[in-house]
């Protein structure tokens, strides 16, 4: 099953590669094969946390701008240079995405506190038992 669920996520990201390349926009492809980096980057942060650095607000943030805000900042900025807006709209447009993506696992991440199971649609503290913080 395991492997299944490898090959499928293989198969998404090839088509995905596939969708960008006919874009023929090679600082757009550069954005978005970035955002995979900064996802792997992310989740071995999240797999790997010390203790030490579960308390340290710059390691949480810098684990969240990778496994969330990096997709929405850099998605954004590519919006904009496919719109051909200028260097200072786009840069404008990433850091709109960037605050965005962090603000939105922070809320994630506190509602985990203070939700209950029916408005999370999960357990709360959940991702607190799966160390996902």
């Amino acid at each position: 099953m395991v492997q299944l669920a490898v090959l499928a996520g293989d198969f998404l990201l090839s088509r995905a590669c596939v969708a960008l390349a006919s874009l023929k926009n090679t600082e757009v492809v550069s954005l978005l094969a970035t955002v995979v980096e900064h996802l792997v980057t992310g989740e071995t942060m999240q797999m790997t946390t010390t203790s030490e650095q579960r308390c340290s607000m710059e390691y949480y943030l810098q684990k969240t701008y990778y496994k969330t805000a990096s997709l929405i900042s850099n998605s954004c900025k590519s919006i904009a240079l496919l719109a051909g807006q200028t260097a200072e709209v786009s840069m404008l447009a990433y850091e709109y995405g960037k605050n965005l993506g962090l603000a939105y696992q922070l809320i994630d991440d506190v509602l985990d506190f203070i939700g209950t199971s029916a408005s999370l649609g999960k357990g709360s503290l959940s991702d607190i038992r799966h160390s996902i913080f």
